[in-house]
């Protein structure tokens, strides 16, 4: 198969492999990595690197408490180039690689889904890397929460023909924002086949424009979005205390206490083999003989946002197998609670093992040879010298006592580092730890996956997963959208790939816990009840159905 074939294999359109591969003459990996990076998608970059160092957790350590916002002058959006969405419509239709509401051109000639049962999707802002990012975490929770959005009753949610480009009034709240948007996303009869990234960034406060002005990295205000989120469902007055905070905020216990967290970061300098990897380096460092502390997880919140630092100037470029990302993950595992009971037991007898592999390695050398020469070659020489000749026969079966006591000494020694490195790659590894998980399920330690939903390599690359499992790759700019199914297999297999290297910009995780996931029921009786959303919701597909009757 070849390069530009195999580009195509894994979703990609023939015109930008073929692109790809002009760039790096040919080089298939080269090309991934420069399609995966998202360069190819735009003659600009969406955001310059910095240099600058780079806060947050280091191997060992847990910081990243919620930022706390300031004060500041709302920040002015320079993304005047948009396109405006419009008629004509083109027909349905599920091509090999649908494009949704757009033309045979490739570009958006129409606000209607391609298919009915395609998703929304947001489309990126150029030079607006952060709001993008604050965007695609919106519609995460429109699509996971909404029966939590829509609780609280607006009433009229005054309706734009072009709020989906981002128009709105300077009164415009959050809230109003992700209850529009979790309408559109959820019903079931909504044509809306995209909204622009515009509709978060042009509500956003001041504090955090401010912070936006100052950050260098996603996870240093990613966490003061989380928490404007937080309080502008809070401020509805429909929910208890802690109520929805506790929907997004988990607890850690460090050296330095109690820590409440958002967002959990990683370095590009941290990838390891497996997401499990890099959260034991965070949480489970190697501590000296009877050192009791150590980072752990208290409680973690259904909603986790994890998020893999984009490189800077000073970023070791590095090449490597990738990061595997599991689909169900289980942060129970770093709790105190599993710790103390499973993990620290096990870390005892990994020492142990790996001591005991140590010793077994140089009894097996021992028996081997014996001042660099090969024992068995010298018993062997001596018995067909003795046989040969016909020598003492008391003398060839002691030597031949003695080669099979060394041989059954060596299979012995053999098969005890043979059981111990099965046990070390197998139930005793903590990178794959399929063993420790049964075995907390066994002990009642943990009770449900924490699902994979959304991974995001850049704002105009992304992974959606619905709430019927079915996943979808979304590319995205403010001029086209393409969507294609995906296996789930596939979604690990480019996540891996595009974690070999450091990215230019950040990788975000979302996962949500099993039992969080609503029932379809349960999401458009909530979308039903609240009249705001019907209502606007009613008026969109007006607005939709006219530009397809023109």
């Amino acid at each position: 198969m070849n390069p530009q074939s195999s580009l195509v294999e894994m979703g990609i359109t023939p015109e930008v492999a073929q692109r790809a591969l002009e760039q790096t003459n040919g080089d298939l990996e080269a090309a991934v990595n420069y399609i995966f990076s998202g360069e190819v998608y735009s003659a600009q970059p969406t955001e310059a690197v910095h240099s600058a160092p780079m806060p947050g957790f280091t191997p060992g350590s847990l910081t990243g408490v919620m930022g706390q916002s300031q004060d500041g002058d709302d920040d002015t959006d320079s993304s005047s180039s948009e396109h405006e969405l419009s008629p004509p419509f083109s027909p349905r239709r599920s091509p090999d690689f649908p494009t949704a509401g757009a033309n045979s051109n490739g570009v958006l000639d129409s606000p209607r889904k391609a298919l009915v049962t395609d998703p929304t999707v947001v489309t990126p802002l150029p030079h607006s890397l952060f709001e993008n990012y604050f965007a695609l975490f919106s519609l995460a929770m429109c699509q996971y929460l909404p029966q939590i959005l829509a609780k609280p009753e607006l009433g009229d949610l005054s309706y734009d023909p072009k709020w989906a480009q981002g128009v709105c009034s300077t009164t415009t709240s959050l809230i109003e924002q992700l209850q529009r948007l979790s309408g559109v996303v959820n019903a079931p009869l909504s044509d809306r086949c995209c909204v622009s990234a515009r509709i978060i960034a042009a509500v956003l406060d001041a504090s955090l424009r401010r912070k936006l002005s100052e950050a260098e990295h996603l996870h240093e205000v990613l966490p003061s979005f989380i928490r404007s989120l937080i309080h502008a469902i809070e401020r509805s007055g429909c929910f208890g205390d802690e109520q929805v905070r506790s929907l997004f905020v988990s607890s850690a216990l460090s050296s330095e206490g109690k820590s409440l967290l958002s967002v959990l970061q990683f370095m590009p300098e941290e990838y390891e083999s497996s997401l499990y990897a890099m959260f034991n380096a965070l949480l489970y460092p190697e501590l000296d003989e009877g050192e009791e502390n150590g980072n752990s997880l208290l409680d973690v919140a259904p909603f986790l946002t994890i998020v893999f630092d984009e490189m800077d100037e000073d970023t070791e470029v590095t090449s490597g197998r990738g990061v595997d990302v599991p689909l169900e993950f289980y942060p129970q595992l770093y709790t105190k609670r599993v710790k103390d009971a499973l993990v620290r037991p096990l870390q005892q007898q990994r020492r142990a093992a790996q001591e005991r592999s140590r010793q077994v390695l140089a009894e097996m050398n021992s028996l081997k040879s014996y001042q660099g020469k090969d024992i068995l070659k010298f018993i062997n020489s001596a018995l067909d010298y003795l046989q040969r000749d016909g020598q003492s026969k008391e003398a060839v079966d002691q030597l031949e006592q003695l080669k099979n006591s060394i041989s059954e000494h060596k299979t012995q020694r053999k098969n005890e580092y043979k059981e111990l490195s099965q046990k070390l790659h197998g139930e005793w590894n903590l990178s794959h730890p399929t063993y420790l998980i049964d075995e907390a399920k066994e002990r009642d330690l943990v009770d449900e996956p924490y699902l994979l939903v959304l991974a995001v390599l850049h704002p105009g690359h992304y992974f959606q997963r619905s709430r019927s499992g079915q996943w979808k790759s979304v590319r995205a700019d403010p001029n086209l959208v393409r969507l294609s199914d995906c296996a789930p297999a596939q979604v690990q297999t480019i996540i891996r790939h595009y974690t070999t290297f450091p990215s230019k910009t950040p990788l975000m995780l979302l996962y949500v816990k099993q039992s969080h996931v609503p029932e379809d029921a349960i999401v458009l009786k909530s979308l039903e009840s609240n009249k705001g959303i019907s209502s606007f919701l009613r008026m969109d597909q007006e607005e939709l159905n006219r530009d397809y009757l023109t």
